[in-house]
C-alpha cells in the first residue's frame, strides 16, 4: 500500500510539472528580458526627450539583434519588422524575394494606420497600456520568439484603445499563437466580435458579428454570424474549416471591412466572404474576446504585431486621379530589404494597374521614421525601394524602363513620429506618377 501511494504521488508531480513547463520558461524569459531592459535603460540615461527614449525601447527592448554586422554606435538601432523602412544592418538585406503561397493572396491593407501596437513598450507581466479589458491579461516574452505577446486568458474581452469609432473600411491584422492543446487537454475559444458600441464583452453590446475560432485537438474557424437589434437580416453560417497544422503553431490573420461585407484570411488563404455580416453599426468597434483559455490547463493563446488602418478610395483610383498612392502595407523581414510574402495582394495590384495603363510610368520611393540612424535609414529606404522595383519586373513582368526608385528616409514624415501609430503611418513606401 506504502509503495502505491508514492507511485500515485510521484505521477501527480510529473503531470503538473508538464503542465507548469511552459509558463515556467514565459517567467525565466521574462526575467532575462526584464534584466536587460534594466540594463539597456541604465546604458540609456542620457536620451535627451520623449520621443529619443520611445525610440530607444522600441529599437532595443522589444527587438533583440539576430547577428547582425554591428553599426559603429552600437546604442542605435532602427525600426520595427512590419511595414516599416528602417533598422539596423542586415548581411543578408538582398537576399531574393518570393511569395510562394501567397501567390493568391488579395488581401489589401489599409493605408493609413489607425492603431498599431507589437507590446514591445510593456513591461513583461503587465496589461497592455494601449488595451482595455474586464477581465485579465499579461504581455509575455515566448521561448524562441523575438516578439512581446500579449497571453489571453480566461474569459476576457479586449479592446483596443481608440478615441473614435471605426470606419466603414478599415483592415485589421494580427498575428496569432497557441500552445498547450492537443491529446485531449481541452477546447479554448476566441471570438473576433464587430460591435455598434464601445464594450468589454459581447454579451454588454447588445448586438454583434463574431466570427469563432477553435482550439482543441485541431484549430477550427467554427461559425460566422452575427445577432441582436442591429442584423436586420440574420447571418448564421458553419465554417468548420479544421486545421492540425494550425494548432500550437504561429498564424497571420488578415481581416478586411468594407461596409456590410467582411473578409478573413489565415496567413495566405481566404476563410470567410461574408457580403451582409456588419448590418447596421456593426463593425464600429471590435473586440477579441478569450472563452475558457486556462493557464492551469497549460493553454496559451497569444497576439502580437496588431494593426488597424483605414481604408480609403482604392489603389487604382488614388494613383490614377492624384498621381501618388502611399502604403503602410508592404512588408520587409526584419533588419533587410527583402519583402514578406504577405505584401503579395498591394504591390499585385500596383502591377494590375500597370499592366492595365501602358502609358503610366512610376516612380518608387521608401520612407522611414526617426527611428535609428539618419544616414542608415536613408540607405535602407533607397535598398528597399529598389526591392519593391524588382519584385515588380521579375515577378510580375514590368519593364524596367517604366520604373524608378528614391529612398527618403526619415525627412518627410507625415505623421508623429512621438506615438507608435505615428511612427507606423510614417514607414510606408509611395508611388508617384512620372
Amino acid at each position: 500500500m506504502k509503495k502505491y501511494l508514492i507511485a500515485v504521488l510521484c505521477m501527480m508531480a510529473f503531470l503538473q510539472s508538464g503542465q507548469a513547463q511552459f509558463l515556467k520558461k514565459i517567467k525565466e524569459r521574462a526575467k532575462q528580458a526584464a534584466e536587460e531592459t534594466v540594463l539597456r535603460k541604465t546604458e540609456e540615461i542620457t536620451a535627451e526627450e520623449t520621443s529619443k527614449k520611445i525610440d530607444t525601447v522600441y529599437d532595443k527592448a522589444t527587438k533583440p539583434k539576430k547577428n547582425k554586422r554591428k553599426k559603429k554606435d552600437s546604442t542605435e538601432s532602427g525600426n520595427d519588422d512590419i511595414g516599416e523602412l528602417g533598422g539596423t544592418e542586415d548581411t543578408d538585406g538582398g537576399s531574393p524575394n518570393t511569395f510562394g503561397v501567397y501567390s493568391k493572396f488579395t488581401f489589401v491593407p489599409g493605408n493609413k494606420q489607425l492603431f498599431n501596437d507589437f507590446f514591445g513598450l510593456d513591461e513583461i507581466g503587465d496589461f497592455p497600456a494601449h488595451w482595455e479589458t474586464a477581465g485579465s491579461g499579461e504581455v509575455v516574452m515566448l521561448e524562441g520568439s523575438e516578439d512581446s505577446w500579449l497571453s489571453l486568458q480566461r474569459r476576457s474581452g479586449y479592446y483596443p484603445s481608440i478615441e473614435k469609432e471605426l470606419p466603414e473600411n478599415y483592415t485589421i491584422e494580427f498575428d496569432l499563437i497557441s500552445h498547450g492543446y492537443g491529446n485531449g487537454s481541452g477546447n479554448s475559444k476566441l471570438y473576433l466580435a464587430f460591435l455598434p458600441k464601445k464594450a468589454y464583452s459581447m454579451g454588454q453590446a447588445g448586438s454583434v458579428a463574431d466570427i469563432e475560432l477553435l482550439f482543441g485537438d485541431f484549430f477550427s474557424i467554427k461559425n460566422v454570424e452575427n445577432f441582436g437589434n442591429e442584423a436586420q437580416v440574420r447571418v448564421a453560417n458553419i465554417i468548420d474549416r479544421n486545421r492540425t497544422d494550425l494548432i500550437n503553431a504561429p498564424m497571420h490573420i488578415s481581416i478586411a471591412v468594407n461596409k456590410k461585407r467582411l473578409r478573413l484570411w489565415v496567413n495566405e488563404e481566404k476563410y470567410v466572404d461574408s457580403p451582409n455580416l456588419l448590418q447596421g453599426k456593426l463593425g464600429r468597434h471590435f473586440i477579441i474576446e478569450a472563452r475558457d483559455i486556462l493557464p492551469e490547463k497549460g493553454h496559451f493563446v497569444g497576439i502580437t504585431n496588431f494593426m488597424i488602418a483605414e481604408s480609403s478610395e482604392d489603389l487604382r483610383s488614388l494613383l490614377l486621379k492624384n498621381g501618388k498612392y502611399a502604403t503602410t502595407g508592404i512588408y520587409f523581414d526584419y533588419d533587410s530589404w527583402v519583402v514578406k510574402p504577405e505584401s503579395y495582394g498591394v504591390i499585385k495590384e500596383i502591377a494590375d494597374v500597370l499592366t492595365d495603363t501602358p502609358q503610366l510610368n512610376l516612380k518608387i520611393v521608401g520612407h522611414t521614421d526617426n527611428s535609428g540612424d539618419v544616414d542608415y535609414n536613408q540607405s535602407l529606404s533607397e535598398n528597399r525601394a529598389e526591392a519593391v522595383k524588382q519584385v515588380l519586373v521579375e515577378q510580375f513582368g514590368i519593364p524596367e524602363n517604366r520604373l524608378e526608385f528614391e529612398g527618403k528616409g526619415e525627412t518627410e514624415p507625415v505623421d508623429d513620429n512621438n506615438t507608435l501609430t505615428g511612427k507606423a503611418n510614417n514607414r510606408r513606401v509611395e508611388f508617384i506618377k512620372i
